[in-house]
């Protein structure tokens, strides 16, 4: 018979591959060239289509034995039901999503330092930027006094 926890060693497997990809990521974010990006990002999205799958159904499994199909409902079974083993597995799943979660937010945080940093740069390039910026497009200078004119009759 099969069971909830069946296919745990099979997420784990996938949530590794996740967390190995977060953190080639996050080297990416912070080199100062983010060549492979574009690669590593359609990887993360099979990995996470796949464990998006596993967890389906595994939640349609708990579903049809009476549990809720959620984490909830698999902590019950595993409580009631499960084996040593298959509680290791739950554990190690946990751990490791926790660990996915932290490198997402620390990668979350190194886009928006990049993205800050590129809209600034785009900013100027653009010629929109006052702060500093003594020149217009045209080369003439924008720096305008609004006080008095000093010893100037």
């Amino acid at each position: 018979m099969t069971t909830p926890a069946h296919s745990l060693p099979q997420e784990q497997a996938a949530l590794m591959r996740l967390v190995a990809k977060l953190r080639q990521e996050q080297e990416l974010l912070a080199a100062t060239a983010a060549e492979g990006m574009t690669d590593l990002i359609g990887e993360k999205a099979t990995i996470v289509a796949e464990m998006t799958t596993l967890a389906g159904h595994r939640h349609q499994m708990l579903a049809a034995i009476g549990y809720a199909e959620d984490e909830t409902g698999m902590q019950q079974w595993m409580t009631e039901h499960g084996t040593d083993a298959d509680r290791e597995v739950w554990a190690a799943l946990f751990d490791l999503a926790q660990d996915a979660k932290e490198l997402n937010r620390v990668n979350g945080v190194l886009i928006g330092k990049k993205l800050a940093t590129n809209q600034s740069a785009l900013t100027i390039l653009q010629g929109k930027s006052s702060a500093g910026n003594f020149y217009g497009p045209d080369g003439q200078s924008n720096n305008k006094s609004s006080g008095r004119r000093l010893g100037v009759v």
